[in-house]
């Protein structure tokens, strides 16, 4: 793959901005990888969760799974949403979506739920939005049924066939706390 993007690229048959056919991607209808993210989706709008859509799974994949996360430091991460057992079939989580797959907690108020983010501090902060193809759904048998983003990842690491990441920036108004 890596020597036919230069040759693609250098035939001017697609450009940096698109996506090799085939690739595994993840996308939003209401925003865009590296753009802003609407405020609709975070405390200071209408805490709703967001659209995401995913594309050219690789062969064997039997399920997905979902995290939302802002890292702030290096010994703190913020997780604002863990899906998973999402069906390989399924492709479209659509706003405010909660009957798709299996909830995990978020790290805000500990709930199986999308919880916004709600930044503190000036300055754009960067949430990482990821799709995980898997071969398989993950073996989470746990007697609370409360699981976390590390326990997902922990227990997917042999699973996962491929990953698609989005960043997307996010500043709260001036004035906010």
């Amino acid at each position: 793959m890596m020597r036919i993007v230069p040759t693609l690229l250098a035939c001017g048959l697609f450009s940096l901005a698109q996506t090799p056919p085939g690739t595994f991607t993840l996308s939003s209808p209401a925003f865009t990888k590296g753009g802003a993210y609407p405020a609709e989706y975070t405390c200071d709008g209408d805490r709703a969760a967001p659209p995401l859509t995913w594309q050219n799974a690789p062969a064997g994949t039997r399920s997905f799974a979902i995290t939302m996360h802002h890292p702030p430091g290096a010994e703190d991460k913020h997780v604002y949403m863990v899906i998973y057992n999402i069906p390989a079939g399924v492709t479209t989580l659509p706003k405010n979506s909660r009957d798709i797959g299996t909830w995990g907690i978020n790290t805000v108020n500990r709930q199986p739920e999308y919880t916004p983010p709600c930044s503190k501090g000036p300055g754009n902060k960067t949430y990482t939005l990821t799709v995980y193809a898997l071969s398989s759904e993950p073996d989470l048998k746990f007697d609370n049924g409360r699981v976390t983003m590390d326990m997902l990842l922990a227990a997917i690491k042999e699973k996962t066939l491929a990953t698609s990441a989005m960043d997307v920036v996010y500043a709260r108004p001036f004035g906010r706390p």
